[in-house]
């Protein structure tokens, strides 16, 4: 366990005489327990074992992520993590090689770390800490041990998905798609950044649904910084959603039986707020791929959609990674456009 700048420093000199590609990470936050989500702890692996790095403990990270930033490291379904990455230190590591896109481009439907580590080596893995407060102090035994049984497999394990990979040709896919899921996370953050209460389901919304989620998610958020608790313990998305709608339809609107009395009346405070808005202060609604659809768009969608699926019968794959439903209708509408937005492995399938 790294608690301190001397280990630290002692840990970085072990890991940059590491080979690229020849070191594990995993990350582990209080997302479930607090308002907002902090990095609480750093598990990494290499060919000398697993070391744990509390970052709550130590003030100055830097030489942390000075080697982050330089290094390829291995971790698994690293969409949330980098997530963690860049809120924690604004950064990602120089190349993300993640072992569930590895998983899937071979062909594996059950690709969750588990699910692969009983696979390859039949170890069942705890699953007892995975919701567990890691912003406590101090950490008991079971947590520390949780934490290194999700990363000291995982080396050994790339080796055999990397292997894997090579003898079915497809090594290049899986590099391409980790460029391409680096890409898109870093994306995903500066959108998130820009209007956090844009949430999934909100596209639906005109300007005045809009304006109503935006503030109903505003009032939530302070709610749960108030209560140092996660957004969703206040209301769920769904609610916000389902208010949004009603108040968009000039429909009454009342607050969740459960609240106490303080925050049922903060609600109805939000929804008068929302109420005197002028409709130039409403958000605007964001512009969206819009496909042209011609009499010939759906049969070209389904001359589309039938090559993907024999493409991925062929190669035992998921059918989505060879293109998404987006993709195919952005396809059928203008090829070209299309096919540019895919990647080089995914357009060779497509068009071999």
């Amino acid at each position: 366990m790294i608690t301190d700048a001397q280990a630290l420093a002692e840990w970085k000199h072990r890991a940059t005489r590491q080979p690229q590609g020849r070191t594990v990470l995993d990350l582990e936050a209080d997302s479930l327990h607090r308002h907002r989500e902090k990095l609480c702890l750093i598990q990494y692996a290499d060919a000398e074992g697993v070391a744990i790095i509390d970052p709550l403990a130590i003030e100055d990270m830097r030489l942390f992520t000075d080697w982050l930033q330089q290094a390829d490291v291995w971790m698994h379904g690293a969409d949330y993590d980098m997530s963690l990455f860049q809120h924690a230190y604004g950064v990602l590591p120089h190349l993300i090689l993640d072992t569930q896109i590895a998983a899937r481009l071979i062909g594996f439907r059950q690709f969750g770390l588990a699910a692969l580590v009983e696979h390859y080596y039949g170890i069942v893995l705890s699953k007892k800490n995975q919701k567990a407060d890691w912003g406590k102090r101090p950490i008991p035994p079971a947590m520390t041990e949780y934490a290194q049984g999700d990363v000291k497999y995982m080396l050994e394990m790339a080796d055999k998905l990397t292997a894997e990979l090579r003898a079915k040709g497809r090594y290049d896919w899986f590099m391409e798609s980790c460029l391409n899921n680096m890409e898109r996370g870093r994306e995903r953050f500066t959108a998130g950044a820009q209007d956090p209460w844009r949430i999934k389901g909100c596209g639906k919304f005109n300007r005045r649904g809009l304006a109503a989620l935006r503030e109903l998610w505003t009032w939530r958020d302070s709610e749960a910084a108030s209560w140092d608790r996660p957004a969703f313990m206040v209301c769920s998305n769904e609610d916000l959603l389902r208010w949004a709608q009603a108040l968009q339809e000039f429909r009454p609107v009342s607050p969740l039986q459960r609240f106490h009395s303080q925050r049922s009346s903060r609600f109805r405070k939000a929804v008068e707020r929302f109420q005197t808005l002028d409709e130039e202060d409403y958000p605007e609604r964001l512009r969206r791929p819009h496909h042209d659809v011609d009499e010939g768009f759906e049969s070209r969608l389904e001359h589309w959609n039938t090559k993907r699926n024999a493409i991925a019968e062929d190669l035992d794959l998921e059918a989505a990674l060879i293109a998404s439903r987006a993709q195919l209708e952005s396809i059928a509408a203008d090829e070209a456009h299309g096919m540019s937005q895919l990647m080089l492995w995914q357009r060779e399938l497509l068009t071999r």
